[in-house]
């Protein structure tokens, strides 16, 4: 994942709010995940800004620390890869 990359929710992925964050069901695999809250405002961002975009916002507000970044790159290319989110072209 880099940080110029927009992503989306797969169309067959549904998000239900939880307090650590949320849960994340692919109705197409029937896999259930759970998303961290410090990842829900990236996979809900329904790919309007590019994912570097989001975490310096985060940072700037306190939100997030900055060496955690390239972990949740990590975690994002994760969720790519299986199909819960795409890059927006």
């Amino acid at each position: 994942m880099r940080r110029n990359d927009r992503i989306r929710l797969d169309d067959a992925v549904a998000l239900r709010p939880e307090r650590f964050g949320a849960l994340a069901y692919s109705y197409r695999d029937r896999q259930l995940l759970f998303i961290d809250r410090q990842l829900l405002p990236f996979v809900s961002s329904g790919g309007s800004r590019p994912v570097g975009e989001i975490a310096d916002e985060l940072i700037d507000r306190g939100d997030l620390q900055e060496d955690t970044v390239p972990h949740l790159m990590t975690v994002l290319e994760g969720l790519r890869r299986k199909g819960i989110v795409h890059v927006v072209v």
